[in-house]
């Protein structure tokens, strides 16, 4: 598998073509390295301890997990939680 560091560099440097045309954008999240980066991206940020939609924290990622949800995105079972929409009222209105 590829680098996603270097998949996503030649992403960003495609974007700015805009006849450029995406192919098998969806085999890359076949790959744990994708998943590995995402977490090393977020696991710092303050807020990360917050429950998701779901109520999982990023305290309950888990290799098995990385690999459950690989294979359902391969057997094109994966169906995603909806989100959640919360009004906060504003002091203008």
């Amino acid at each position: 598998m590829r680098n996603p560091e270097n998949v996503l560099n030649s992403l960003q440097a495609h974007s700015a073509q805009s006849d450029y045309a995406y192919d098998r954008l969806y085999r890359n999240l076949f790959n744990r390295e994708f998943f590995f980066q995402a977490y090393q991206n977020i696991y710092a940020n303050k807020g990360n301890m917050t429950a998701g939609t779901d109520g999982k924290t990023i305290d309950a990622m888990s290799m098995e997990r990385i690999d459950r949800l690989i294979e359902t995105l391969k057997d094109e079972s994966y169906q995603p939680k909806p989100s959640r929409r919360t009004y906060i009222p504003k002091k203008n209105g």
